[in-house]
């Protein structure tokens, strides 16, 4: 093969172009990445280097090419495409296509479209053809129907009204022409009136045929359907053996009949039956404000119904009474109507009067019943008018009758002429005998009716006396206790109730936005009275309960505040309290006030919370009073035993354990236990108990022998007080005391009979009933109690086992393990082994996440592309409304400068 020959000119020209496609770099666009450790000699791979300008304006370019244009064109069609219905579905036919384009059609057109246009209205067609054109086979009116409506008939107006001016009309009985002479208005109405009676005396007529021939061919059947009709007596009946209902068919029948539940009003909110509340307090004050005035709703109807309206009044105190409306019913043919309604009302005290008329004269009385004579005839003129007469007979036979009246009327009037004037005088005595009566029964109604206002004057102080002794109706809410004081005043406890019962309902939260702070302070006014009332002797009992149940309704509905507030109330007594033991060592029993809010506590909050913010601090407060107070007299019992019962009220539910009450009833146990002097006895005793002290016997029975007959009653509540009616120091008020706390232990005894430690709680309270306190002098049910409590402790728990604490027998078993498994010969650079399929699904994945990548990446570049578009359009869209806009504010300032201009001229000039 012969080489080809090159010469000199086509290696320049080689070069030379080559020179040209070569793009000179700039070297700061070029990025190479930085490698951890340089090594001499190495090759850089392709990707180690790279230029990311040129990438960048190669890849702006190619989507100026392609994105841009889809971007620019995006609103742009360039096709027809052919939306009609039916036209690319080649299953429907010609006719279908029509058919859903017209109901389409019709279906977008309104049906009040073309209310107003002028336009011809649209031909409705049928199969092709013109509704107006169809026959629509409508049966005429006939001439009878126009004389049933009133109209004229036909005949009479083609005659009456219409042609003839050049022929002569012919009459309808005979052949012969009429005369020329026209008939008048009056002739005419006559006729027509003669005419129209005769048809329908010849419909009546007719009616009354057809009305015979029906109830003739009636009785006909009768008697037809009579012969045909078999005797089925003749036949014997076969009885039908009923089946036997089964239990199914017997409860699908008592589901039938059963009651069906009936729809009933929805029940109402608490917002609105406190407003219905309070709107029905309101109207009974309202009626109580008008009773103390000696009004009543009656007297207010009729001042509204009776009152005088001017022309200028504007209606301001319009108020409509609307009439009372009773149900129509008869029984027996008679009206039935409630207890004290009449059917005609009685009316006013003038109305009852008795009306008398004055005699007049015979002549008078003649004139009368010629009057009604008269009226009579005209009422039977009338009606002869209305009546279808057919003969003129009757006509002359009513008008003799009438001249026959007429001549008897005259001569009666000849015959009372000539009595007249003997019967003047008679009444001219009478009516002055008449005038006299009626004078004095004029002054007896007068009399009757000042004793009727006597006795309303009287009745309406009564109802303003009894008025004003009722309680209002609605109060304000009282912002401190002098407030509630000055209505509580002179009132009994019954009604301090109801007032508090009736503030609430009137300031009821959702009656007003600022009731449940006063509702918040009430509570607080109440409870500072009800330390009030605790300390006042005798304690009212009936009066707290009644309280009670409004403290607690009241906490219920602000439960936060309520809380605060008896939370504070307990802080002030406990710091009164531990201020005294802190002075002195020991403290007293506190007052009635303090021990009955200890018990509303447990009536408002929950006891068996593991902690709460009154019932924790309120439980620590009663436990100092066990255990700081010492006991020197019966009231001093009395109070202890009320604070033991109120902690079994409160650990019912949680049955927690309070050594301190266990403690307290050992204690007072052990004052019962009688103590020979300069002896002490070998029982556990815990302060506030002392084994020598003064009081060591108070509960020891004075007189053992009459002691057994004693009867036990609980504790008053008096005994709490400070100063108590009832005297302590005796055997009665021993008796029950020792006999409350056998009680209170046997309670206590059963509810921590579950505990662990329950033999070494009650064990010296067990020693102390069993050695010492034997209670042979006390009454039966005394010795009951302590019988009892020492059958509880022979039980279960009259040896304590306890198991003592040894190592586990056997040895916990270990976790199961696995040996690690070891490869022999690893190298951490070589690849690890796999299978094929193994080693595909790995480079795919990896393949498919390379492009993932790669696909976000060109997402996020097309979205910055498109969104620095987006930018230069809207700001070349702002700069040309900017240019625009300046042209024309140009072009406003030039006119003005010139109109300016124009006016410094003309005032020049002028």
């Amino acid at each position: 093969m012969k080489h080809k020959y090159t010469s000199k000119a086509d290696f320049v020209r080689k070069n030379k172009k080559k020179a040209q496609t070569d793009v000179k770099s700039n070297p700061f666009e070029v990025r190479i990445n930085k490698q951890k450790h340089t090594v001499l000699g190495k090759k850089l791979r392709r990707f180690d280097k790279g230029m990311p300008g040129v990438s960048r304006s190669k890849a702006i370019k190619k989507r100026k090419a392609t994105l841009l244009q889809e971007y620019q064109q995006r609103g742009k069609r360039n096709q027809f495409v052919d939306r009609r219905l039916g036209e690319n579905d080649p299953e429907m036919t010609l006719e279908d296509k029509m058919l859903q384009r017209f109901a389409m059609e019709r279906k977008t057109h309104h049906e009040k479209a073309g209310a107003f246009s002028l336009n011809e209205e649209e031909e409705l067609t049928h199969f092709g053809q013109s509704l107006s054109q169809i026959e629509k086979f409508e049966e005429p009116d006939s001439d009878s129907e126009d004389d049933a409506t009133g109209k004229l008939s036909g005949e009479y107006v083609k005659e009456a009204h219409f042609g003839g001016f050049l022929t002569k009309k012919t009459s309808k009985d005979s052949g012969e022409e009429k005369s020329d002479k026209p008939k008048s208005r009056q002739e005419m109405i006559e006729e027509i009136i003669a005419q129209s009676k005769q048809r329908k005396h010849e419909r009546q007529h007719q009616k009354e045929q057809t009305e015979d021939l029906r109830e003739k061919l009636d009785q006909q059947w009768a008697e037809f359907q009579t012969s045909l009709h078999f005797n089925k007596k003749s036949q014997p009946k076969e009885e039908r053996v009923r089946p036997k209902a089964d239990d199914y068919d017997i409860m699908v029948r008592e589901l039938g009949f059963e009651i069906k539940a009936k729809a009933s009003d929805r029940l109402k909110t608490e917002e609105e039956l406190a407003r219905e509340e309070q709107e029905r307090l309101q109207k009974l004050e309202a009626d109580r404000q008008l009773r103390m005035k000696g009004l009543t709703q009656e007297d207010i109807r009729e001042q509204q119904q009776n009152r005088h309206v001017s022309a200028d009044d504007l209606d301001d105190g319009f108020d409509f009474i609307r009439p009372e409306r009773l149900q129509l019913a008869y029984k027996d043919g008679k009206l039935l109507l409630p207890e004290g309604k009449e059917l005609i009302p009685s009316t006013s005290d003038a109305d009852d009067k008795p009306i008398r008329r004055k005699h007049h004269s015979e002549a008078d009385g003649s004139e009368a019943d010629q009057s009604e004579d008269e009226d009579k005839g005209h009422s039977e003129e009338d009606n002869s008018d209305q009546s279808e007469g057919e003969g003129s007979d009757q006509s002359e036979e009513e008008d003799d009758d009438d001249d026959d009246d007429g001549s008897d009327l005259e001569s009666e009037k000849s015959a009372e002429d000539v009595s007249g004037e003997e019967e003047e005088q008679e009444e001219e005595e009478e009516g002055k005998d008449e005038s006299e009566e009626e004078e004095e029964e004029e002054r007896e109604d007068k009399k009757g009716e000042e004793a009727k206002a006597m006795e309303k004057t009287k009745e309406r102080k009564a109802i303003a006396e009894a008025a004003q002794t009722e309680l209002p109706y609605t109060f304000k809410a009282p912002e401190s206790l002098k407030d509630l004081m000055e209505l509580m005043e002179d009132q009994s406890y019954d009604r301090q109730l109801i007032i508090i019962n009736r503030i609430r309902k009137c300031h009821h939260p959702s009656l007003a936005e600022g009731n449940r702070t006063k509702l918040q302070n009430l509570f607080s006014i109440l409870l500072e009275y009800f330390g009030k009332l605790a300390n006042q002797s005798p304690v009212a009992m009936e009066m707290i309960d009644g309280l009670t149940i409004h403290l607690y309704e009241l906490a219920q509905q602000s439960p936060g505040p309520a809380a605060d507030t008896v939370q504070t109330v307990l802080k002030n007594k406990y710091h009164k309290f531990d201020s005294v033991c802190q002075r002195k060592g020991r403290a007293v029993y506190p007052a009635v006030d303090t021990l009955l809010l200890l018990k509303l506590v447990s009536v408002m909050f929950p006891t068996s919370d593991f902690r709460h913010s009154v019932v924790t601090p309120a439980m620590l407060f009663m436990a100092q009073i066990l255990t700081k107070c010492p006991v020197t007299s019966g009231r001093d019992i009395a109070c202890g035993l009320f604070v033991c019962t109120l902690f079994l009220q409160y650990v019912s539910l949680s049955k927690r354990f309070v050594p301190e009450v266990i403690n307290y009833l050992q204690g007072l146990l052990y004052l019962a236990v009688k103590k020979e002097s300069g002896k002490a006895l070998d029982a556990e005793v815990v302060p506030p108990f002392k084994h020598n002290s003064a009081q060591g016997n108070l509960l020891v029975l004075q007189e053992e022998d009459s002691s057994t007959s004693m009867s036990i009653k609980p504790l008053p509540l008096d005994c709490l007080s400070k100063n108590p009616i009832q005297d302590t120091d005796t055997d009665d008020f021993r008796i029950c005391a020792t006999h409350a706390t056998l009680h209170l232990t046997n309670m206590f005894a059963n509810m921590y009979q579950n505990l662990p430690a329950f033999h070494e709680i009650f064990s010296p309270i067990r020693d102390l009933l069993s050695k010492h306190l034997l209670l042979p002098a006390y009454p039966q049910e005394v010795q009951d109690g302590r019988s009892q409590f020492l059958q509880l402790m022979k039980g279960d728990h009259s040896q304590a086992t306890y198991c003592p604490l040894q190592y586990e027998k056997l040895k916990p078993k270990p976790l199961k393990l696995y040996e690690p498994k070891f490869e022999e010969g690893y190298n951490p650079e070589r690849k690890i082994k796999g299978s094929r399929k193994q080693k595909e699904k790995e480079r795919l994945l990896k393949m498919h996440k390379r492009e993932m990548k790669g696909a976000v990446r060109e997402i996020r570049k097309d979205t910055q592309f498109l969104a620095r578009q987006q930018l230069q359009e809207q700001m070349e869209k702002d700069a040309e409304r900017k240019r625009k806009v300046k042209e024309i504010m140009h072009h406003l300032s030039s006119q003005e400068g010139e109109c300016k201009q124009i006016a410094k001229k003309k005032i020049k000039i002028m």
